[in-house]
């Protein structure tokens, strides 16, 4: 993906964060170098994953940990779940 310095002034008046032009400079440089690392990903991942089906080792079950043991250490349990702060009110 192109990124122009007309794009980079689009996406400052959406975001309304308002660059000087030293700020656009090094914003629009550090914008490429990150899409440049983005393009660059799928071949190394393809690379990656081709390398790393030799070092994967097979799932093995064991067993738990205790019910009891785990809730021992926790901030708060109550009723043998632990106990959390509501997320929603």
């Amino acid at each position: 993906m192109e990124l122009s310095p007309e794009l980079l002034r689009k996406l400052e008046a959406l975001a309304q964060i308002p660059l000087s032009p030293e700020e656009e400079a090094l914003l629009l440089e550090d914008l490429r170098r990150i899409l440049d690392f983005v393009d660059a990903l799928p071949h190394v991942e393809a690379e990656e994953e081709e390398e790393a089906q030799g070092r994967l080792r097979e799932d093995e079950p064991k067993p738990s940990l205790p019910q009891a043991l785990a809730l021992s250490v926790a901030p708060e349990a109550e009723d043998g779940f632990f106990r959390v702060p509501p997320v929603l009110e």
